[in-house]
């Protein structure tokens, strides 16, 4: 029962870690974009706004975290 726990759990680590891999991805794209678009003018908006920075902080620290995880997991099973 313990070895099914820890299982779900890799495989629950693991799809949040792909999630945060697709969430960076579309930061990427909207900070290109955002960057690419407002280049010449110097527009407060929401991109621009110190608490999305925070927010895209937040969300790499989680992938950090995650991804130092399963690093550490792999590392013991050897699989």
């Amino acid at each position: 029962m313990k070895k099914y726990i820890i299982i779900i759990s890799a495989g629950v680590f693991n799809s949040l870690h792909g999630i945060s891999h697709v969430v960076q991805f579309i930061q990427s794209m909207l900070l290109v974009s955002n960057n690419h678009n407002h280049s010449a003018c110097h527009e407060e908006g929401f991109f621009n706004h110190p608490l999305f920075s925070l927010l895209w902080a937040v969300i790499g620290i989680a992938t950090l975290v995650i991804g130092i995880k399963d690093f550490i997991h792999h590392r013991r099973c050897k699989h």
